[in-house]
């Protein structure tokens, strides 16, 4: 059951590492001076976009994330539902990781922080 909940919520969790990975990884760098302000905004990018690919080759491919989560087979009379809440989740999910690494590059970088 919980490796069901893990696949339904794929997109959303995958959609909570970004965000972690854009506000965490582009303060700290910043906070600490690391990098260039022109740097940390293309590379929170990166791990954005791997991100972005890894919910749509899940919403690509549900089947094998399924038992890779599971250990099972999906359930013919439940799997219609599952992949619909899963589609709607991740798909919700995937224009918000898209809306966010936008906004992560259109503004400045390091100008809140300083």
């Amino acid at each position: 059951m919980i490796g069901t909940l893990i696949f339904i919520l794929t997109g959303p969790i995958l959609w909570a590492a970004d965000l972690t990975i854009i506000y965490g990884a582009q303060s700290s760098l910043c906070a600490f001076g690391a990098l260039p302000p022109q740097i940390v905004g293309w590379l929170v990018l990166a791990p954005c976009v791997i991100l972005m690919g890894l919910v749509l080759l899940a919403l690509a491919k549900p089947s094998p994330v399924f038992r890779g989560l599971t250990g099972a087979s999906p359930p013919p009379e439940q799997w219609p539902f599952l992949l619909s809440i899963t589609r709607l989740l991740g798909g919700i999910s995937v224009l918000a990781m898209v809306y966010f690494s936008i906004a992560a590059l259109l503004l400045p970088a390091c100008g809140q922080l300083r």
